[in-house]
């Protein structure tokens, strides 16, 4: 089936035990909404999922969409593409309810295979406050000299990253506390400090782990521009 700008895409639903998950693209490459109602688990230390124990039982429902605000960019390297966005709708836990109204997000898209145990890599998706979108990924392969992708988008378009390098800190419970970030070739920096945590723990059939933060962050570039990002480091234990 070929898709096309303007085209409407059906939803696709995903019933299991304890959830309910709806995708459906709106408006290729444009609008995407996720609604998902079910179980879950809330966590008073966010650590705790890193160290794979339990939280407590809650109900959690949400209905987001996402709205393209940026240019879509696909990978020069991999079959992947990355667009900045808002994000509204409402998410309730436990019967509270959160409106969210255009607030800063990403969407990303990948096809095939990944192996989240053979590598690591520093991801980011930073929304400055004067309308300026970057993205960059640092992926260290063993034995091979690190890879940057991303770009920065602004007024003058899109300029492509060939070096992204990320220098990061980690608190002694394994999340991390800040992250700063070199985009060339526009020289940029970019420095995360760390808001809120969502953690995830990787544990692959043959019983690998990488340990998977990603963070809500309050950014400051090196020029005086501020902004919020979501960044996530994966980390082979």
């Amino acid at each position: 089936m070929t898709i096309k700008v303007g085209d409407k895409v059906p939803a696709a639903t995903l019933t299991a035990a304890d959830i309910t998950l709806t995708q459906q693209v709106t408006e290729p490459l444009r609008r995407y909404r996720v609604a998902v109602r079910g179980s879950g688990q809330a966590f008073d230390d966010p650590a705790m999922l890193l160290r794979n124990e339990t939280g407590r039982p809650v109900q959690v429902s949400m209905d987001l969409e996402w709205t393209t605000v940026g240019r879509p960019y696909q990978y020069r390297i991999t079959p992947r593409y990355e667009i900045p966005c808002t994000v509204s709708g409402s998410v309730t836990i436990d019967g509270t309810t959160h409106a969210v109204r255009g607030v800063p997000g990403q969407r990303d898209h990948s096809w095939g295979v990944r192996d989240w145990w053979a590598m690591d890599w520093v991801w980011s998706a930073l929304h400055l406050d004067d309308g300026t979108h970057l993205h960059g990924v640092d992926v260290r392969i063993p034995g091979l000299p690190p890879v940057g992708i991303g770009y920065v988008q602004d007024e003058a378009g899109l300029t492509e990253l060939q070096s992204v390098q990320a220098e990061e800190a980690f608190g002694p419970d394994d999340l991390p506390v800040s992250t700063t970030l070199r985009l060339q070739p526009t020289g940029l920096v970019a420095a995360a400090e760390i808001i809120a945590h969502a953690p995830v723990r990787l544990e692959s059939t043959d019983g690998r782990v990488s340990q998977f933060p990603r963070s809500w962050a309050r950014i400051t570039m090196a020029d005086g521009r501020t902004g919020v990002g979501w960044l996530e480091w994966n980390r082979n234990r």
